[in-house]
């Protein structure tokens, strides 16, 4: 039969095959056989490889989960992404039954429980119950009181857990049946990610933000639920846009459509991804436009060839001064010199309590903290080494593998107005020579007319300060030092990456209007579960590049 799941193989991170289950016929070829071929394919291995000298051809696809590969193969035509899904359910499934990491023993230690899911899972070939939760109805999780059990001699019967009526089977696929708690609790947590290009101007080129909210339900009965968020009109006249949503089975689309804004859901129980999102933070950008409307959190600035021998540059981090998203408690009144003086002086200068404690603390919608502030330089390839380095605040490390400096901020030091330098001096390689042909350089000078359309009036500022300083004082500075060479251009940074987490606020302006319990069945009309809500705004992975 075309188009079904035929097997599944999992191997350690020792390539070693650890568990074999088959669905369909049995496979024409051995499981070594499989991970040599999957092996022998260059890195970055693409999700599907087809095998073209094994007798049939088949197609080998492939996922990587916490070091443990997932291979399935297939002999005939099938939709790619029905496996590639199954293969991530498969993985989803396994952490939620023996608890995350999934590790080689967990599996090795329930074969049998694994062997159960597996064939609940997929009947046939064809993918049938996926969810955790429906799972949790027809295979129990593993647990120290069922093997305890399973040793005691007790009547027949007794400690049958099959034998439930088929109506104690839940009749929604994503929450299991019987849920009951003591406590009754529920959480939101809203995580946003921003990439952003930004040009030598310090415009934005572009920056998106991509969103997730994750939702964990610890309540009894079956609760019917309404979530309202709020986006602001700050841009453009509008409010904020959620482009490409995509939703979680349990959230009802035709409420959506009706009202955006508005999710009705009855919630799987425990954790899930509700819904994630996309916002464009430049919907009317054009190169021509005055004002784009959106400013960068933390802003970083460089100067490239600094020094007697322009072989020195220079990284400035600033917080904004009125930043929304880095603000001391209600209480405090602190001018911008006096957050210059506490930066200096470090703990104990009186610095607010959330800035003291740093990763230990959580932030909030109304006192929004600032952390993890770090920057990545990436040098060129003929960089050895980099020599009198001075920095201001925070510690750095220059990572000699990948040939990128890294500099991270203490949690302490970063207050509204804060400013922070990190200067160093290139080294080149022995050996060494600039052609003068380099394709970033020319002339002397860098090359950066990508950035003209997007100047905001910074070059023009930078030229008129030129032109009102006096032709004697221009005449002295040449004396002083020579033109660039070629060479010391081609050895400054082309970009700087920067990282740092906000706890407390959204960067593209979300809130949570409310979150309420509208109806279900088995929810008392006492019920008064406990509710939270927390906004995570981050850049990571190089999501942020400031072009020098």
């Amino acid at each position: 039969m075309a188009g079904t799941i035929e097997a599944l193989y999992i191997y350690d991170s020792q390539n070693s095959p650890i568990l074999q289950h088959n669905w369909r016929h049995r496979p024409t070829a051995s499981p070594q056989e499989y991970i040599t071929s999957y092996l022998s394919h260059p890195t970055p291995r693409p999700p599907l490889i087809h095998l073209s000298h094994l007798s049939p051809p088949t197609l080998l696809f492939n996922i990587v989960h916490n070091n443990l590969t997932f291979l399935s193969p297939a002999t005939s035509e099938i939709e790619p992404l029905l496996v590639l899904e199954f293969l991530h359910r498969i993985a989803d499934v396994l952490e939620d039954y023996f608890g995350p990491p999934l590790i080689p023993s967990k599996i090795e230690g329930n074969y049998d429980i694994v062997a159960e899911l597996l064939g609940e899972m997929c009947d046939d070939g064809l993918p049938f119950n996926t969810e955790p939760n429906g799972l949790r109805d027809v295979v129990l999780p593993p647990s120290i009181m069922k093997k305890l059990l399973a040793n005691v001699t007790l009547p027949s019967g007794s400690l049958d857990p099959f034998r439930a009526a088929p109506s104690t089977i839940s009749t929604i696929p994503w929450r299991r049946a019987n849920v009951k708690y003591t406590s009754n609790e529920m959480y939101l947590d809203l995580l946003e990610t921003l990439h952003c290009t930004i040009a030598p101007s310090g415009r934005p080129i572009a920056a998106r933000v991509t969103g997730t909210m994750l939702f964990t339900s610890k309540i009894s009965g079956i609760p019917d639920m309404l979530l309202s968020i709020r986006t602001p009109s700050a841009r453009g006249g509008g409010g904020v846009v959620l482009e490409a949503p995509v939703f979680h089975p349990c959230v009802r689309l035709s409420k959506w459509n009706a009202q955006p804004g508005q999710l009705s859901f009855v919630p799987p129980d425990g954790k899930c991804v509700l819904a994630s999102y996309e916002v464009d933070m430049l919907p009317n950008f054009t190169p021509s436009t005055a004002s784009h409307g959106f400013n960068p959190p933390v802003s970083v600035t460089t100067k490239l060839l600094q020094g007697p021998n322009s072989n020195e540059f220079e990284v400035r981090i600033t917080i904004p001064g009125s930043s929304p998203y880095c603000s001391v408690s209600p209480s405090q009144s602190v001018g911008p010199s006096a957050f210059a003086r506490i930066a200096a002086q470090g703990a104990g200068a009186g610095i607010p309590s959330q800035f003291l404690q740093g990763g230990a603390t959580t932030g909030s919608s109304a006192n929004p903290v600032m952390e993890d502030v770090s920057v990545r330089i990436p040098l060129p390839s003929h960089v050895r080494t980099v020599l009198n380095t001075r920095v201001s605040k925070g510690d750095f490390l220059h990572d000699t593998e990948r040939n990128h400096i890294h500099w991270r901020l203490p949690n302490t030091a970063i207050v509204p107005g804060g400013s922070y330098t990190f200067k160093a001096e290139v080294v080149v390689k022995s050996g060494y020579e600039d052609e003068g042909g380099d394709e970033e350089s020319q002339g002397g000078k860098l090359l950066s007319n990508y950035d003209n359309n997007y100047n905001d009036g910074s070059s023009s500022k930078a030229s008129s300060s030129e032109a009102a300083t006096p032709a004697k004082e221009k005449e002295k500075e040449k004396d002083k030092k020579p033109p660039p060479s070629a060479q010391a251009i081609a050895s400054m940074p082309r970009s700087v990456l920067l990282d740092f987490t906000i706890r407390g606020a959204l960067l593209s302006g979300l809130k949570v209007d409310s979150l309420n319990i509208v109806g279900g069945k088995g929810i008392a009309e006492s019920m008064k579960p406990y509710k939270g809500v927390k906004y995570i705004s981050r850049a990571g992975d190089g999501s942020i590049e400031i072009r020098c």
